[in-house]
């Protein structure tokens, strides 16, 4: 895969030294790097962390009857521990995204995945529903910060214009990895109609195997982070050593790099979260996580839903289960239009429109123009939702400082997700009161705010991350 990524990105040039200075800071140094500076197993490790997290989401829903079957949970009592791990994603994410940013990168990924696959490894042996509810909620908080320390990371590591690049080609491999396994599930599930739910909440387990692979040579510490520390000759090693991996020279492999935005360490330095409780961060914050709430509530309402709003536009109930699984083929074809995209484009441009797609294809579904109007629809909403998804990651991870990345990312990924349990109790009961239409329209809404909340972020287009923090 690294190789994938590295022809992609080849030909770039290599930014030439600014008049007058004598050594790079560390922030340049990275910017100027042909491609991301990374080992083959750190890339290897990087997307299985992606698949593990969109992995348990995806086999859950698939697991339900069998769970309900091996272990006799009601259809009532479901709710239990999908409130649990929601509640267990927004706190995770809270958590591991300040301990990110507090003793650094490597140490919050090792302990957000060692949760997941613990959580996963002990989902599997759930004997009733509270059990099953508080492995749930285990679970989720090793998911919360998972998908939003990755990107952060990603971000911190890449060159200024290949942010986007790398972690949408992670998406990509990730959504065909999970389109496979989702086809496996079934036959699992086939074949043990009451137990075939353990064999595939265990495999989630298996994310424990990238857990060697955060160390010194592979998923290093983030230079930026160290620099924010103060610990300026770990980031030059760690930077040199990159530059190596990039199949770059370094320019003097003795000398540290003149590092402008080193921290006054005598100067008391604010925690994370009360720096972005204070202007100008708590704007930014206010901005991405709102626009990510208001957008889980449709996204959620939209796919939980789906097969009751398509009945009741008129869409049969065999068709419309048809109609949900090919929504799952869309989010591979668009995920190669956002790879060749995503760094030609502004981000927040791409969220936008992504955004908009999805609210007009709700508006063809529901338009009452017959079933082709509807199927087109969902497919294009779900394009949309995949449009908008990588640059709408890639933007939260952009957009705050260094000293900030973490905590931000994950609280507005994980906060951001209690739009899904918010969902149930807006969309669903305006779906069963008053139907498909005005179910749809509620939706519509929704997105039409939330892309009038993203319009008011940042640029951050080949803008370097020390550029945007300013």
């Amino acid at each position: 895969m690294s190789e994938d990524i590295s022809n992609a990105v080849r030909g770039l040039t290599v930014e030439p030294l600014p008049a007058g200075r004598v050594g790079r800071t560390v922030e340049e140094a990275i910017d100027r790097m042909p491609r991301v500076g990374l080992s083959r197993a750190a890339w290897t490790a990087l997307m299985l962390a992606f698949f593990f997290a969109n992995y348990d989401i995806g086999v859950f829903a698939v697991s339900i009857p069998s769970m309900m079957a091996g272990i006799h949970i009601t259809t009532a009592e479901l709710s239990w521990p999908v409130t649990a791990n929601l509640a267990g994603y927004a706190i995770g994410a809270y958590a591991f995204g300040h301990i990110s940013d507090k003793r650094g990168r490597q140490i919050g990924l090792f302990l957000t995945i060692a949760l997941l696959g613990v959580g996963g490894a002990l989902t599997a042996l759930s004997w009733d529903v509270a059990s099953l509810s508080f492995f749930r909620l285990l679970t989720g908080g090793g998911m919360g910060a998972v998908l939003a320390l990755c990107s952060a990371y990603i971000g911190e590591m890449a060159p200024k214009n290949q942010r986007g690049k790398y972690l949408s080609f992670l998406y990509v491999i990730g959504g065909v990895l999970n389109l496979v396994i989702g086809f496996a599930s079934l036959s699992i599930l086939m074949a043990m109609p009451s137990e075939g739910w353990r064999v595939l909440m265990g495999i989630g387990a298996l994310v424990l195997l990238i857990l060697p692979f955060v160390n010194k040579r592979d998923l290093m510490e983030s230079p930026r982070w160290l620099i924010s520390q103060g610990r300026v000759e770990e980031a030059t090693a760690i930077t040199r050593k990159m530059e190596r991996n990039a199949g770059l020279e370094p320019e003097n492999d003795q000398a540290l790099l003149h590092v402008a935005e080193t921290p006054d360490l005598n100067v008391p330095q604010q925690s994370p979260i009360r720096a972005l409780l204070k202007r100008p961060l708590l704007g930014r914050l206010l901005t991405v996580l709102g626009f990510w709430f208001i957008f889980y509530i449709a996204m959620y309402g939209f796919s939980s839903y789906l097969p009751l709003l398509l009945k009741g536009v008129g869409v049969s109930t065999s068709d419309a289960l048809l109609v949900t699984v090919l929504t799952r083929a869309a989010p591979l074809i668009i995920g190669f239009t956002v790879v060749a995209l995503i760094e030609k484009w502004e981000r927040r441009t791409m969220i936008i429109i992504g955004t908009l797609a999805f609210a007009v294809g709700i508006a063809v579904m529901i338009s009452g123009w017959g079933q082709l109007a509807a199927t087109v629809g969902s497919l294009l909403a779900t394009a949309g939702i995949t449009f908008m998804a990588t640059p709408a990651y890639t933007y939260t991870a952009e957009v705050f400082p260094t000293t900030s990345r973490g905590t931000a990312a994950s609280i507005c990924d994980g906060i951001g997700h209690l739009g899904g349990a918010v969902a149930p109790f807006i969309v669903l009961p305006i779906l069963i009161q008053a139907g498909a239409i005005p179910a749809g329209v509620a939706m519509i809404g929704m997105l039409l705010l939330a892309t009038l909340l993203i319009r008011l972020g940042v640029r951050t287009k080949d803008r370097s991350l020390l550029e945007i923090s300013q």
